[in-house]
């Protein structure tokens, strides 16, 4: 009596190890479909860096870019309402377009900002910017490199 109540419990054993895989994969597979879908709608909502902000993000990508790869590097403010950041060494790194509204003010003291090798700026002064927010001012400080945006 007592080995057929053995045999039975070793017949009526639960999933294999290959359905619990198969299971843990589909669930897997729609929790990541789910949470894809909620990022790319959380991406589409969320709002445009603001000028200032993204403005200070290039620049010190450029003074990064300058010292890590021991190249001189510039942000140039063309007339078309766009900005071309360079280095002698590796070109053109990004050109971008000023957002709607956003232009570059005759009173501004510099029209380009460069960093030496070593992440010095080369040259000092202001960016003076006209927004629909109100005025944007960019000071660059020579020496060290140090950038400040005053809003």
């Amino acid at each position: 009596m007592a080995r057929s109540v053995f045999r039975t419990l070793d017949r009526s054993g639960g999933f294999t190890f290959t359905e619990m895989l198969l299971v843990l994969a589909v669930v897997m597979l729609v929790s990541g479909v789910g949470y894809a879908a909620a990022a790319s709608k959380a991406l589409q909502d969320r709002e445009p860096i603001p000028f200032g902000d993204q403005l200070k993000l290039d620049i010190q990508a450029i003074q990064m870019h300058a010292v890590a790869h021991k190249d001189y590097t510039k942000i140039v403010f063309l007339g078309d309402g766009t900005y071309v950041a360079s280095g002698t060494q590796t070109g053109i790194l990004f050109r971008r377009q000023l957002p709607e509204g956003v232009s570059l003010s005759d009173f501004s003291t510099l029209k380009q900002v460069e960093f030496t090798s070593i992440g010095s700026a080369r040259a000092f002064g202001t960016l003076n910017f006209h927004t629909p927010e109100g005025p944007v001012r960019v000071i660059i400080h020579i020496g060290k490199g140090r950038v400040m945006i005053d809003r």
